[in-house]
C-alpha cells in the first residue's frame, strides 16, 4: 500500500467511524472494505500507527491457519518463505527490515519448532469422583 493511498484510506476510515464507538462499528469496516490494510490505526485512529499490527501469540501457531492480517498465507511454510523474500514491500515496512537469511534446513528447522508450541486437542477430564462408566 502506498503511503498517499495509506492517508486517503485512513481519511476515509475516519470518516466512516465518525461518532462510532463500538467494537462492531470498527468490524464492519474492516470486514466490508479494506480498512483493515490501515492495522491499529482503525482501532488507536492515531496515524502512528497505520500499518503496524498487533503480534499475536505463538502458541498454537501450528492451527491457527489462515495466517498473516488478511489470511493471505495458508501455511506457516508460505509464511517463513514470505519472509526469507523480504516481506512484501510497503510504504510502512521498517526500513531496517531485510530478507530473513534462511538456508532450506533452517527454514524447515524454523516451521518445524513453530508447530511444536502446537497442543493437542485437550483430553476429557471426568470430575473427581467420577467416571466415564458412571455417567
Amino acid at each position: 500500500m502506498r503511503q498517499d493511498g495509506a492517508q486517503g484510506l485512513a481519511r476515509r476510515a475516519l470518516q466512516a467511524l465518525e461518532g462510532a464507538a463500538s467494537d462492531r462499528a470498527v468490524d464492519e469496516l474492516v470486514l466490508s472494505t479494506d480498512a483493515s490494510e490501515l492495522g491499529r490505526f482503525v482501532v488507536s485512529r492515531r496515524y502512528a500507527d497505520l500499518g503496524a499490527f498487533r503480534t499475536p501469540q505463538l502458541r498454537n501457531v501450528g492451527i491457527t491457519a489462515p495466517y498473516m492480517h488478511d489470511g493471505s498465507l495458508a501455511t506457516l511454510s508460505d509464511v517463513v518463505e514470505f519472509y526469507r523474500r523480504g516481506g512484501g514491500a510497503n510504504a510502512a515496512l521498517d526500513p531496517r527490515l531485510g530478507p530473513l537469511e534462511l538456508t532450506d534446513p533452517e527454514a524447515a528447522a524454523l516451521v518445524a519448532f513453530l508447530e511444536a508450541l502446537s497442543s493437542q486437542a485437550p483430553r476429557s477430564v471426568d470430575p473427581p469422583g467420577e467416571s466415564a462408566g458412571d455417567r
